[in-house]
């Protein structure tokens, strides 16, 4: 099946949204993992510049919308406080679809990451593109809405959402939906999974413990 473009061909580059989800408690850590500091550096704030750095815009998506401001970075507000990654990212979806104008033009899908993410592989951004006319094959969805990763355990993230998305997305909130798994599930019909190799698996920190294993302690 054929899948739709999504790109400008006579104007400027679209820009490209990276949403760093950090809307969590942290409960399991004991303080805030996105401010907690690797060589002098707040974590999201690190992690906001290795995207940059693979020409992403990070936004910031938190419970205060001011939350992280003073660090140079755009916030937004979870659409509901403490209600898991999901609300996040409707709030990144809304703005995304809200964003860009015709001299402004905005790439149609979001990068979704999270705040305890140790680093950004800019080899996760070839990866997890979008097919084009001539990639496409019988696995394709005609309507591709979710990019992501599948390997031997659950990987929701890094992962390309298109901000058409956001009227499923937000009809499966009002279900109940609030895991990364029910999401996944609910734009199954319309997701491309890519393998993951273990060269380059994404690892992130949710205890103390693990935080010092990723900084060699």
């Amino acid at each position: 099946m054929a899948l739709a473009m999504y790109h400008c061909d006579n104007g400027p580059s679209p820009e490209r949204f990276a949403y760093i989800l950090a809307g969590g408690k942290s409960s399991r850590f004991g303080s805030s993992k996105a401010l907690v500091k690797i060589a002098g550096v707040p974590q999201i704030q690190r992690l906001a510049k290795e995207l940059d750095a693979d020409s992403w815009q990070s936004v910031a998506v938190s419970q205060n919308f001011d939350e992280f401001q003073s660090l140079g970075l755009r916030t937004l507000g979870d659409i509901e406080p403490d209600q898991g990654p999901v609300a996040g990212i409707l709030a990144g979806l809304i703005d995304l679809q809200a964003t860009g104008t015709q001299s402004r033009p905005v790439w149609p899908w979001g990068l979704f990451i999270t705040c305890d993410l140790w680093k950004w592989d800019p080899r996760w951004t070839e990866r997890l593109r979008p097919p084009s006319d001539t990639d496409c094959g019988d696995t394709v969805p005609e309507v591709a809405l979710l990019i992501h990763f599948q390997a031997d355990r659950f990987y929701p993230f890094p992962c390309m959402i298109h901000r058409d998305a956001l009227p499923k997305i937000q009809q499966a909130w009002r279900s109940g939906c609030r895991s990364m798994r029910q999401l996944f599930e609910s734009l199954a019909p319309s997701a491309i999974p890519r393998d993951l190799s273990e060269d380059f698996l994404p690892e992130s920190f949710n205890t103390l413990e693990e935080f010092k294993r990723l900084q060699g302690e």
